[in-house]
């Protein structure tokens, strides 16, 4: 029996015990969990998680290619396609830009080696949980959600240019240029699909263990930073109007220890190096404290003292601009597709 079978039989084990004498206080942590995933998670990632896959299949026109390579090469190292899962990535929630990144390495657009490069950065909040859930919903100042998202999105393109790749292995994969629109659209529902449900089952779990560890008798001042390790909807909704808006910015960028497996699970076989992965997640949350510093010297904001946690849990992420380049990512799909079948 190696070291990896007995660590799981150890964490096998401790759940069991802790389920056993947590029961009641893991069974709301779980409900609180679900709630977030209903009101928050569902609803603003997994349209991302469809278009993500669908703009993985497809090519972008000829024009915009040659336009973007030159900037893409320059700054990321990457082809042109590769501005799919950066966009993506920014405005879309935290495993969407992984997801759309598998994509392109699957249908031959990016390397595997450049693949793992846009996992370390594609990494973001998106306009709509920073700006509706976190600003509006949290903190009260639609502002203070807007400072927060621009600091985690330009902290994220800085970590883009120091993730370039030093070597290109090319390891392209075969595309598959049999398949029909609508066999794509329907691959591409069932993989957002797998992919939020993998998302919420990690909201799930660590939300309850996070009630436990509430319900612990552990001091009021040490579950924020804990929450805001472990699970990131319920760390911003306990550190609102607690902490400073610009260690909220970090925590953001971060993500937390859920999050992480999140993106690891939709990577697939793609997994980045753990080390690394953690490296570029630390380095975003300190640019994006910093840079959200700046901005708020620069546009103070006033915001609302400390809420019930009762009240912050009533989270919202629709997001207008999120959903404009939802639209034009896919009228761009919409265009190369229906070029090809004239070409045909």
């Amino acid at each position: 029996m190696d070291k990896k079978r007995y660590a799981a039989a150890f964490v096998g084990t401790a759940a069991f015990l802790l389920l056993f004498f947590f029961s009641k206080d893991f069974s709301e942590g779980a409900a609180i969990g679900l709630g977030n995933c209903f009101r928050v998670i569902i609803p603003s990632l997994f349209p991302f998680m469809i278009a993500a896959s669908l703009l993985g299949e497809g090519d972008i026109p000829p024009i915009a290619k040659k336009i973007l390579e030159p900037l893409t090469r320059r700054v990321f190292g990457q082809p042109a396609e590769s501005i799919i899962a950066v966009f993506v990535g920014l405005f879309g929630g935290y495993p969407s830009g992984t997801r759309a990144a598998v994509s392109l390495w699957k249908n031959g657009k990016v390397s595997s080696v450049q693949a793992k490069s846009l996992m370390l950065f594609c990494v973001n909040s998106g306009a709509g949980f920073c700006v509706n859930a976190v600003g509006i919903s949290l903190l009260g100042s639609e502002k203070a959600g807007v400072i927060i998202f621009v600091s985690l999105c330009v902290s994220a393109l800085i970590t883009g240019l120091l993730s370039k790749p030093d070597e290109e292995k090319y390891n392209f994969e075969k595309r598959d240029k049999s398949k029909t629109f609508s066999e794509i659209f329907v691959g591409s529902v069932a993989s957002g699909a797998s992919g939020i449900i993998n998302v919420c089952a990690f909201t799930v779990l660590f939300s309850g263990l996070l009630r436990v560890i509430s319900a612990s008798g552990i001091r009021e001042n040490a579950v924020i930073p804990i929450a805001c390790l472990l699970e990131i909807t319920s760390g911003c909704a306990e550190a609102a109007g607690r902490i400073p808006i610009p260690l909220i910015a970090g925590a953001c960028a971060f993500g937390g220890l859920c999050v992480h497996m999140q993106i690891f699970s939709v990577s697939g076989e793609m997994k980045p190096d753990i080390g690394k992965f953690l490296l570029f997640r630390v380095l975003h949350a300190v640019l994006s404290t910093l840079v959200c510093s700046l901005l708020l010297r620069l546009f103070p904001v006033s915001v609302q003292t400390f809420l019930p946690i009762s009240q912050n849990a009533q989270l919202s992420s629709f997001s207008v601009p999120a959903s404009v380049s939802l639209l034009f990512f896919s009228a761009l799909l919409i265009f190369d597709l229906d070029k090809q079948r004239k070409i045909c």
